[in-house]
């Protein structure tokens, strides 16, 4: 059969009234966009226009002045446990108190060490040059040495890398290969030993891992309990069952 007499389809007309709401919907829609995006400038303007209170400018520079004055003991050695030395011992460090006035420097240290936001926490070595940036930021962390299960459950759990900026759950071993792979790190499994033994590869994959994305505790930050895994008495307790203790409530 030819092209000329095959049957055509009848067309298929779409009622008017169906067309006009079609169209003020479509109206509405992009009004209502427009005041969303209207409303949102205003917010910005607004809130680059708040002004802070005289009382809130001087209760922030007193803090920031006392983290200056403890940088500077710390600096000196004239702080308690300020000559203290690395014991070359994996740490878990996370971040667990924030602060609208930090001095420069603390922000620094907190940028360095990737902890830039609350309930963040990130694996390093305790060498002497770690413990200092853990004594200067002290008050804002908690860190101690993590055992193989906490390690585990961490990685396994919230273990994530970043690629092309975009944050990527480790979910397939595949990519930790082709990532990692000239390393002789091929799977999850890697990862957690390479991190656990302080292996030879370890400043490689604790920078290929984005730092842990922990939740408040359960109870919230303000429970008596926590007094216990966050205040230390003294320098002899042991760190390690506190920081353990504490990714358990956050993980």
């Amino acid at each position: 059969m030819s092209d000329s007499n095959r049957a055509i389809p009848a067309p298929i007309y779409v009622a008017e009234t169906l067309l006009k709401k079609r169209k003020a919907n479509e109206k509405g829609a992009a009004i209502k966009a427009r005041q969303r995006l209207e409303l949102k400038k205003t917010k910005k303007s607004l809130k680059k226009a708040q002004f802070k209170r005289a009382d809130e400018f001087i209760r922030d520079f007193r803090t920031v002045e006392k983290q200056g004055k403890r940088i500077r003991a710390l600096t000196k050695g004239t702080l308690k446990g300020s000559n203290k030395k690395g014991d070359g011992k994996l740490v878990f460090i996370a971040r667990i108190k924030t602060e609208n006035a930090i001095h420069p420097r603390l922000q620094r240290t907190l940028a360095k060490l990737r902890l830039l936001k609350m309930n963040s926490g990130v694996f390093a070595v305790c060498d002497d040059s770690t413990i200092k940036e853990l004594q200067r930021i002290e008050p804002f962390v908690s860190y101690g040495v993590p055992s193989l299960k906490t390690v585990r459950e961490l990685v396994m759990k919230r273990g994530a890398t970043t690629i092309k900026g975009v944050r990527t759950p480790l979910t397939d071993n595949a990519l930790v290969e082709e990532l990692l792979g000239d390393k002789g790190v091929i799977c999850v499994e890697d990862i957690i030993h390479e991190i656990v033994s302080v292996g030879e590869n370890f400043d490689v994959v604790s920078k290929f891992l984005s730092p842990f994305q922990l939740n408040d505790p359960v109870q919230g930050w303000r429970q008596k309990k926590l007094k216990e895994v966050t205040e230390r008495l003294n320098e002899e307790e042991s760190a390690e069952d506190d920081i353990n203790k504490l990714i358990e409530t956050m993980n």
